[in-house]
């Protein structure tokens, strides 16, 4: 899985996401840049929801509903940019008294 989710730099995380969606693209594809619509590269509806479950994977993370949009899977910028706040919003949550790692095991 890599570096721990909040560990990762924003450029380990656009890499992440760029190989996932990579992954998920025709063989034929060319290189694709960060503002290319993923449905101009490629990426059919099959591939988006394979991509989400990859991410989800890949990160720890589960994409809210709100983040389920075709604004999130637009573009690599758009879809990092979701990664990274959920990541954030993560890391917020882990950082919060009582939230961090072991806090369930110290309340028996």
């Amino acid at each position: 899985m890599g570096l721990p989710r909040a560990e990762r730099t924003d450029d380990e995380v656009y890499a992440s996401v760029r190989a996932l969606v990579a992954r998920h693209l025709p063989p034929d594809t060319g290189p694709f840049t960060p503002a290319l619509p993923l449905h101009e590269a490629g990426l059919t509806s099959l591939g988006t929801v394979a991509t989400m479950v990859a991410i989800e994977t890949e990160f720890g993370v589960t994409f809210p509903e709100e983040l389920v949009t075709p604004a999130t899977f637009h573009n690599l910028t758009s879809l990092t940019s979701a990664v990274a706040s959920m990541l954030a919003t993560w890391k917020a949550a882990a950082d919060a008294p009582g939230t961090g790692a072991g806090a369930d095991d110290a309340a028996v």
